[in-house]
Parts: C-alpha cells; sequence; structure tokens
C-alpha cells in the first residue's frame, strides 16, 4: 500500500509538471517589463504671467503711516 501511495503520488507531481510546461508553452512564458523607463515622465510646468502694472523691485515697497 505504501509503495501503491508513493507511485501515485509520483504520477501526480509528473502529471502536474505536464501541465504546465504544456500551459507554458502554449500561452508563452511571463512577460519581461522593459527596463528602458524614462525616469522623469512627469513633467510640471509654471509660468509668470506678468502684468502691465508697475513692477516692484524686492526691497522698495512704499509704506504708509
Amino acid at each position: 500500500m505504501k509503495s501503491f501511495k508513493k507511485t501515485l503520488k509520483l504520477l501526480g507531481l509528473a502529471f502536474l509538471i505536464v501541465l504546465a510546461s504544456l500551459g507554458i508553452g502554449i500561452g508563452g512564458g511571463v512577460p519581461i517589463p522593459p527596463s528602458n523607463k524614462k525616469k522623469d515622465t512627469i513633467e510640471i510646468k509654471v509660468e509668470l504671467v506678468e502684468s502691465n502694472e508697475e513692477k516692484t523691485k524686492l526691497g522698495q515697497f512704499d509704506i504708509k503711516i
């Protein structure tokens, strides 16, 4: 009885290996992801809108007391 169970387990394992091999053969292997990804894919650009009003320089503010 022990040898029958051992043989049955071995046949089951061999059957699973054959099924896995057929599945890989038919469907192909796992696709390898491309390694040449762009590092900076997201780029945010912010532009300053210039107005026609008088521009003030840094440190030259009019202070009224």
